[in-house]
């Protein structure tokens, strides 16, 4: 069977923008170059084993998709959230993951920031008695 590098690259490139990716975050991620990037989503370029694993970890799918686009598109084990987790943090962690840096650096930035908010009026509280 011949792999269709065109079709590799237009599920790879879906994909990405479906988790709202960009090359820039691959390269991030991965260490995947973005002119590799771009040979591989334009399909000039068939991706390495070891290019594939590192995004079917980040796309958060199979190789065989990516390869053939056969198998659903599912999280891998190595990117699911902890089964420790209650489903409401399982949620925000799904949602974290698949929103671009900046807006994980502003939720970190809030969350931050509510935390210490909390901390000061329970330690005014503890101080009052």
């Amino acid at each position: 069977m011949e792999l269709d590098t065109l079709e590799i690259g237009k599920r790879i490139k879906e994909r990405r923008k479906e988790l709202r990716l960009t090359q820039l975050d691959i390269k991030e991620k991965t260490g995947i170059s973005s002119g590799n990037m771009s040979d591989i989503e334009r399909g000039n370029r068939l991706p390495a084993a070891n290019t594939l694993l590192q995004l079917s970890e980040v796309l958060q799918c199979s190789i065989d998709y990516l390869l053939r686009g056969k198998s659903s598109i599912s999280e891998n084990p190595t990117t699911s959230p902890p089964t420790d987790l209650s489903p409401q943090e399982q949620d925000m962690l799904k949602l974290f993951r698949n929103i671009s840096k900046d807006d994980q650096e502003e939720l970190l930035m809030l969350a931050k920031m509510k935390y210490l908010r909390m901390q000061k009026a329970a330690d005014s509280h503890t101080d009052a008695f």
